[in-house]
């Protein structure tokens, strides 16, 4: 009898999950099921903490990790809310080991639904300043659900290590998906990332140009690899210098006295 191989991928994502929210039950984050009608998945949810509410982004991890890989996306979803960001890291579909990456180009649907899900609980809990993270294909489903829903509810982008997934069944536009995005878009990585990142970096801007997005800035971040290991310190305080930027609505520009030696914003 054949194995159904979505039941692979879903019993591989539980397994995966009901670890993940064992190990941080006696933690200060709040593990929450969210539902996309009738199925629910791992959310972790984080109260900003310092008094100040500048609002709650939402985490979208790489493919094949989880909600609290330890890589960018654990020390972002803990150490934001330091910040006055409450944040809430979401799990993705996976594809189990025994199964094709390129399958994964089959779950954009349901992540369009987990990341409307993840939209509507924090609208639930009031808050109106939403933006989104998303970290290599996390990114990239963010770019998707962009495009498929009209009322977006989301006010800005920061994409990291953002890269094409022309290897994917159906395979994702990311160029044409950046044209059709009107936001502001943070597109973040690394001198030392993927090499299809760092090529394709030129077309993204052109991209972003192509679609008049005038709130799109790139930035190119010394020494840092994919899963900018050991400077995450420094990708935080890039997002948050970012995130400052965008929600007072002034032109993309590089502060006076910034360190070049940390990042060089494109041109």
């Amino acid at each position: 009898m054949p194995v159904n191989a979505d039941k692979v991928n879903q019993d591989w994502e539980q397994r995966t999950t009901e670890k993940l929210a064992g190990n941080l039950e006696s933690t200060a984050t709040d593990v929450v099921w969210l539902d996309t009608g009738g199925t629910d998945f791992l959310a972790l949810y984080n109260e900003q903490s310092n008094g100040y509410a500048k609002g709650a982004i939402i985490i979208l991890h790489a493919m094949g990790t989880h909600a609290d890989w330890p890589q960018i996306i654990s020390p972002i979803r803990t150490k934001l809310p330091n910040q006055g960001w409450s944040t809430l890291s979401i799990q993705l579909p996976l594809i189990a080991p025994e199964n094709q990456i390129e399958d994964y180009g089959g779950t954009l649907a349901q992540s369009v639904g987990r990341i409307g899900a993840a939209i509507k609980f924090l609208r639930e809990r009031q808050f109106t300043n939403i933006v989104v993270i998303g970290h290599s294909f996390g990114a990239a489903l963010a770019l998707a659900y962009l495009e498929k829903q009209k009322n977006q509810n989301i006010g800005a982008l920061v994409a990291i290590g953002l890269q094409n997934y022309a290897f994917l069944k159906p395979a994702m536009d990311i160029l044409a998906l950046i044209t059709k995005t009107k936001i502001p878009v943070l597109d973040i990585y690394g001198d030392r990332d993927f090499k299809n990142v760092i090529k394709r970096a030129p077309d993204r801007r052109l991209a972003a140009k192509k679609g008049n997005n005038e709130r799109y800035t790139q930035l190119e971040i010394e020494g840092a690899d994919h899963y900018f290991t050991g400077m995450e310190d420094i990708l935080i305080q890039q997002i948050l210098e970012w995130l400052d930027k965008a929600g007072s609505d002034l032109p993309f520009v590089v502060y006076e006295g910034h360190d070049i030696n940390m990042g060089k914003y494109a041109k």
